[in-house]
């Protein structure tokens, strides 16, 4: 069929069309165009926090600065380096003596990582220091935590540390048992020492 549209006729059509629907069309490429934009905002932005928190995290780990530390955690506590930074942190409190200032550290870690296995060594670091400061009940609530099954024999270790503070040297032996049993042909020599300085009778 012969199309006997004049040229103002179908330029009149297209007026019509874009009055009906140029709104529309205005608007969702307006909407691409800032759902393209925050994208990558979203991304720099990102790519901008995880930079700053590797800086921080670096600056941490030349030499102990308590102000780079307490950055990581109040501004990028949602990142690993900031767990992390804690876990080194109170491995020098802990070396300098300063076992309360070592114990934040690692309940902070423990409290804060989204990591499953920082969260895991913090828990451990923490419950090890607790029983070395004699906060026992603490420790002993943390050993009620649920850890995955490669930790066993960690755990048990400290059940039998626990136990040996408590003067359960019954307790204890078991405890060193079942960690040295775990571990398989990777038991550790010490825990067999510490297993021995029992005594035969327990």
């Amino acid at each position: 069929m012969t199309d006997l549209k004049t040229d103002a006729e179908k330029a009149e059509e297209i007026k019509a069309w874009w009055k009906e629907n140029g709104k529309s069309v205005l608007t969702g490429v307006a909407v691409a165009i800032v759902g393209i934009f925050g994208w990558q905002q979203w991304q720099s932005h990102t790519k901008t926090q995880a930079e700053t928190a590797s800086a921080l995290y670096s600056t941490t780990q030349t030499t102990y600065s308590a102000e780079s530390l307490e950055s990581l955690k109040a501004d990028h506590s949602s990142s690993p380096y900031a767990s992390i930074a804690a876990l080194s942190a109170a491995k020098h409190f802990a070396e300098s003596g300063k076992e309360a200032e070592a114990i934040t550290e690692l309940q902070w870690a423990a409290d804060n990582a989204k990591e499953d296995t920082i969260q895991h060594i913090a828990k451990i670091r923490l419950t090890r220091l607790l029983i070395a400061t004699a906060q026992l009940d603490k420790a002993a609530t943390l050993l009620s935590d649920e850890f995955p099954a490669t930790y066993n024999p960690l755990v048990e270790e400290l059940k039998g540390d626990l136990a040996l503070a408590k003067e359960d040297k019954s307790s204890a032996a078991e405890a060193y048992r079942r960690a040295i049993f775990q571990s398989g042909n990777m038991a550790p020599r010490y825990l067999q020492m510490k297993l021995d300085s029992l005594g035969n009778g327990v």
